[in-house]
């Protein structure tokens, strides 16, 4: 599908609102969760996802593996913090410098075999995905992605899940607004704006899934250019 088809799509596209949706700060930090939202086709305005019971527990049990209160805090504090891997670091280095990226790798990261793997497979798997991204026009430039990273995946995820977990009654409402805070906090550490977190979800989706990111895309460029949507012209 051409990028005119995708724009038009996108403008014309029904959103998910809930009539009895937030404002301000509040909607500020639910809508940290849009790109999981719309994917799941739920409320992007509101701690409700107006999703059914059985269609919550499915996504967050069989995907997630939570369980419980236990399992959601865990979870959830790992989402938020995930960025803040120091490490990750020098894999963007070594991506900046490829003919000396083993040398880079050797010298910075664990010494230990399975975490030294770890960011190895991670290199070669952004060495894929980045190419892809240009490809696909999410990016022009590898450098795009430096202060962004994949926050946008991470705080995303994290954002809906929690909403997921306050529906399971696994997270009280006030938890609920405490979590998402924190995450849009985060999520303004890395991105300026709300296109840039479109572009760090996106990002991270194709780390994890490989390419063809199509849908992916045409969701973000639904929330970016849909008059309806709460993220259209909106400052992060």
């Amino acid at each position: 599908m051409s990028n005119f088809f995708k724009v038009f799509n996108a403008l014309f596209k029904e959103l998910s609102m809930n009539k009895n949706g937030l404002n301000g700060y509040d909607l500020d930090c639910v809508l940290v969760s849009s790109m999981y939202a719309e994917q799941q086709s739920a409320y992007l305005n509101s701690y409700e996802t107006g999703l059914s019971l059985s269609t919550i527990k499915k996504l967050v049990e069989e995907y997630w593996e939570v369980y419980d209160r236990d399992d959601a805090l865990k979870i959830l504090m790992d989402l938020l913090h995930r960025n803040e891997d120091e490490y990750v670091d020098f894999v963007y280095k070594a991506l900046e410098d490829e003919s000396n990226y083993e040398a880079i790798l050797k010298a910075n990261l664990p010494t230990d075999e399975g975490a030294f793997e770890y960011y190895l497979d991670l290199y070669r798997s952004l060495s894929n995905t980045i190419p892809e991204l240009i490809e696909e026009n999410v990016i022009s430039h590898f450098s795009e992605l430096k202060k962004i990273k994949d926050s946008g995946w991470n705080l995303g995820r994290a954002a809906f899940l929690a909403r997921c977990c306050f529906e399971l009654g696994h997270l009280s409402e006030e938890e609920l607004k405490d979590y998402l805070g924190k995450t849009h906090t985060a999520l303004k550490k890395y991105c300026g704006s709300w296109r840039e977190y479109t572009i760090s979800y996106i990002f991270g989706r194709s780390i994890w899934a490989g390419a063809n990111n199509g849908g992916m895309i045409a969701i973000a460029e639904t929330l970016l250019n849909n008059d309806k949507s709460p993220l259209k012209n909106k400052a992060l």
